[in-house]
Formats: C-alpha cells, structure tokens, sequence
C-alpha cells in the first residue's frame, strides 16, 4: 500500500490556517483593527504558513524519490512529474483561468475598483500558464486580477521540475547537494538586497526584499530542511539512539510550543539580518522537528481524526480560494452587520467565518473537480510499505 505519514495532515491543515488568519486580519485592518497583541501574532503567521508548506514538501517528496531511487535504482519521471500534474494543475489552472479573466469585472461591480484592462489580462495569463507568478510579481510588481496567492504554488512547481533530476543524479552525494542549496539561498538574499541596489539605487529597499522574497532561490533552504529531515526519518534504524533520546515526550512539548510561540511572533527576533540568516534555519530547526516529532512512534500529537484529516486533504483548495473569499465575508460583513468596533465580531466571528465559508467551497471543489483526476493520479503512486 502507498505511503501514508500519520498527523500529516492536521499539520498541513494549520499551514494553511496559519495563512488565511495573516490574510483575514490583514484585510479587515482600516476597518475594524485588532488589538495589539492579536495583531502582532497573526502579522507573520501566513509566512510562517508557507515556510512550513515548502519544508514539508521538501519532506515528503524527498522521501518517497529516496525510496524509489534505493528500491528501483531510477526515478520515473513520468510517473512522478504526471502525480504532480493530477494533484495540481487542475485547480490551479481551472480557478486560475477564472480569476484572470473574471475578477477584474466582479471587482468593478462590487465597487472595489478595476485598473486590468486586456492587455493585462493576456500578460497574466501567460505568467500563470507557465507556473511564473512569482517571477511576476518579483519583476512587474503585481499580478494584478486577484491570484497572486498563487506565487508559491508556482515556487513549489519550480521546485518538482529539478528536484527528482537531482535526487536520482546525487543520490550518494546529498550531503554537498545541502551545501549548494543552503549556498545558493544565501548568496542569494546578498545579490538581492545588498548588491542588486549598488547598480539600481532609486529601488526602494521594499522592492529588492520582495523580489527576494518571491523567488525559489530564497527557499532553496527550506526545502533543503525537509530533504534533511526525509534523510533523518530514512535512516531512522541507523540513528534509533537519536530518535530516543530527541523524541521523549517532555521534549515534544516543549519544541511544540516554541514552534508555536516562533510562528505567533511572540518569540522572535526583530530586525533584517535576523529575517535574511536566520529565520529560515529556526523555522528548518522548529518545524522539521515537528514533522519527525508526528510521525514518531512516541508521537504526542493527536490529529487523525475525521475532521482534521478531511480539512488536510482539501488544504490546497483552501490555499487558493482563502483570499477572495476573506475579501468577499469581509463586504458582507462591511454591509449587513457593521460595528467594526466589535472586537468579537471582527476578531473572532470573522476569521471563523472565513475559514467555514473557504473549507466548505474547498471540499465541494475537492469532492465535484479535484477528485476526477486525483483518481487518475492513483494509477502512478509509488507502492511501498505503509509508514
């Protein structure tokens, strides 16, 4: 049977409430502001979302191509690229196509403005197409017709192109292939943000950070991190010591609740450098250890269950559809109930009712769309021992 790694799920499904919190209190901002300490923990949580969806990315598909690279001497890049291809072309493109070419017209009837003429629209298209929101955004500013949520999923899209070509080429080296990666990342955010500006000074410092910001090689490290942990939990029998000793309960704990704390904002460092050197590698320290930490045999977190394991499932479309539909709740609410000084209703009511309204769009969009080609895609799993 395939592999299946217990709580993976509940995990990714707080990856993408980590996102939709930072988007719902951010569009609300103006209107009805939260308190200080409210808005100071959900003002980075979307990218610390995001950083733990590209490691545990970078966990799951290192693994699976380790083991099929070890059990069958190649990796079927067919079967591999085509998996991709059935999990996530389909939403991507079929929601894609419809925002690009009908969001600009459902914004100018709702009052919100509409400055994406044809041209426009031609020019999105063609980014989103060729999985290049993120290039977009770095080198035009904007990816103006409502997806630029999309930008990651292109980042991951980018990552799955190279990545079974490097494992089944650097199978016995992966320890330099982290090295290169780690490099890459770092030289990376130096030639952005320190050299880029030497030769381009009217920048502003703005620009040269989301360029950054939006490009694979800025994450390089991140996926690096889940490759790290995927060769950790592969080796699992040779490092048993280890994982005794590093996986006892109390330590569980209390590594939860500094990822917990780092992710809210209400234990981190300020300041750019530590941004640019160092949050990655807390967040490779905190969230890999997480995920090993899930899948344990020791593990003390609790979430297969029915609920949880169905929002993980249908993340994806939560990811995508969580940002029109913040926008969309938050008119409603703006329209028939008011009170924007109500801190339960803004602060509370709100974001829930987001998440509801998201989760239920997610899965008919999961049930009725996705699942016609995830069914296809099962023909091209890897069959191995269940985890």
């Amino acid at each position: 049977m395939k592999v299946y790694f217990k709580n993976f799920d509940g995990i990714r499904f707080f990856a993408a409430l980590m996102v939709l919190l930072q988007h719902s209190y951010g569009f609300k901002k103006g209107y009805s502001d939260a308190g200080p300490f409210l808005s100071r923990c959900f003002e980075d949580t979307g990218r610390m979302g995001v950083n733990l969806f590209f490691i545990l990315s970078g966990f799951l598909i290192s693994y699976l191509l380790l083991v099929e690279k070890d059990t069958t001497g190649t990796v079927s890049y067919r079967s591999f690229y085509l998996r991709r291809i059935l999990r996530i072309w389909p939403l991507y493109l079929g929601y894609g196509l419809v925002l690009t070419f009908l969001s600009p017209y459902v914004a100018q009837h709702l009052g919100l403005g509409n400055d994406t003429d044809v041209p426009t629209m031609f020019m999105n298209l063609l980014f989103l197409l060729f999985f290049s929101v993120n290039i977009q955004i770095a080198f035009i500013g904007s990816n103006r017709g409502m997806f630029e949520i999309s930008w990651s999923v292109c980042i991951e899209e980018q990552f799955y192109l190279i990545w079974p070509l490097l494992i089944n080429t650097f199978r016995k080296n992966l320890g330099r292939l982290l090295v290169v990666m780690y490099g890459i990342s770092i030289l990376a955010r130096i030639f952005f943000v320190f050299v880029l500006p030497l030769f381009f000074p009217d920048w502003p410092r703005e620009k040269v950070l989301l360029m950054n910001y939006v490009l694979i090689f800025d994450k390089l490290d991140l996926f690096g991190g889940g490759l790290f942990a995927a060769l950790l939990y592969y080796k699992r029998e040779r490092y048993g010591a280890f994982f005794k000793r590093a996986f006892r309960p109390w330590i569980q704990v209390v590594m939860t609740l500094l990822a917990l704390l780092y992710a809210f904002s209400i234990l981190k460092p300020g300041g750019m450098l530590f941004l640019l050197f160092g949050d990655h590698y807390v967040c490779v320290m905190l969230f890999g250890y997480v995920l090993l930490a899930a899948i344990s045999d020791n593990s003390i977190y609790h979430l297969e269950i029915p609920l949880l394991k169905t929002l993980g499932k249908i993340t994806f479309g939560i990811y995508l559809f969580h940002t029109a539909v913040c926008e969309f709740v938050l008119i409603f609410f703006k329209k028939f109930i008011g009170h924007p000084e109500s801190r339960i209703l803004y602060d509370l009511v709100y974001p829930f009712s987001c998440l509801a309204v998201t989760g239920v769009i997610a899965w008919l969009s999961y049930t009725y769309y996705e699942m016609w080609f995830l069914n296809k895609k099962k023909k091209f799993e890897l069959v191995l021992t269940r985890v």
